[in-house]
């Protein structure tokens, strides 16, 4: 599949993903928002962010406790109320607000609008039905106008299924099947490491065959796994690299983007 680029206009697409402590903080946006400004003439950004925390605060004061298994929520009817409220209520309209007042022409989204994604729920687990769900189906025309007119799209992982039913995706899934469609250069997760460590040191850069290598001697390990794993499939697919890492600073998304910073997985 060929990278989506507009005609006349050679700047790179990056994906960003930011997680949920990351928009809970005021000062990191205002910080990122302030860089993705000063970028904007040489890179196109793409940005979906995660929310989870917030999502729990919010079930817990409602009564519900949030459930867990194998660290999947399981988002039962209720909470997925909760869900689309805060993720792409509250969260959503706080970025966006914010790269707003920073000079950014930024557009608040859910996987619903336009059918940006179509997931499927997980089904039964342990006994409990859930509308937590998975990608199944990418649509990027609306992200394509959107890019191409200019704004940034800032897109909450709320989707729908085929029923037209609220389903609760995990925000690296959403990037990673955006990321297959699009074919960006670069798909950046802000996280709360500052990359794949092997002891206390950065592993700079990893491939595919070299992540297998360190899943098996146990350096990488939880919930990196799955991520590591979906990385190189992504590049196969033709994304130029995925840079994991941490942002505490102007200038640290420049670095994360070069690959300068955090790990970088590629081909």
């Amino acid at each position: 599949m060929e990278k989506y680029k507009k005609l006349n206009d050679r700047r790179e697409v990056i994906v960003l993903k930011i997680g949920g402590r990351f928009t809970e903080e005021k000062g990191n946006l205002e910080l990122l928002a302030d860089e993705i400004s000063s970028l904007e003439k040489e890179y196109r950004f793409l940005l979906i962010h995660g929310g989870g925390n917030e999502v729990s605060r919010f079930s817990e004061l409602l009564g519900r406790k949030p459930v867990f298994r194998s660290g999947i929520r399981i988002t039962t009817s209720e909470e997925m109320d909760t869900v689309e409220m805060i993720l792409a209520g509250r969260v959503n309209r706080r970025i966006v607000r914010i790269f707003r007042t920073h000079g950014i022409d930024a557009v608040g989204l859910s996987g619903a609008d336009g059918s940006i994604f179509i997931g499927e729920s997980i089904g039964v687990v342990s006994g409990t039905a859930t509308r937590t769900g998975n990608v199944v189906k990418v649509n990027p025309r609306l992200l394509e106008i959107m890019l191409d007119g200019g704004y940034i799209p800032v897109i909450s992982p709320v989707s729908t299924d085929l029923k037209g039913e609220g389903l609760n995706i995990n925000a690296d899934s959403v990037a990673f099947h955006l990321s297959r469609v699009l074919i960006p250069e670069t798909l950046v997760f802000i996280s709360d490491i500052p990359g794949i460590l092997k002891g206390d040191k950065i592993i700079a850069h990893i491939n595919e065959k070299e992540i297998q290598r360190e899943i098996k001697a146990g350096v990488i390990t939880g919930g990196m796994i799955p991520k590591v794993e979906a990385s190189g499939v992504t590049v196969r697919a033709g994304v130029g690299k995925i840079v994991i890492g941490e942002y505490k600073k102007s200038g640290d998304l420049k670095l994360l983007i070069e690959g300068n910073a955090g790990t970088v997985i590629d081909r």
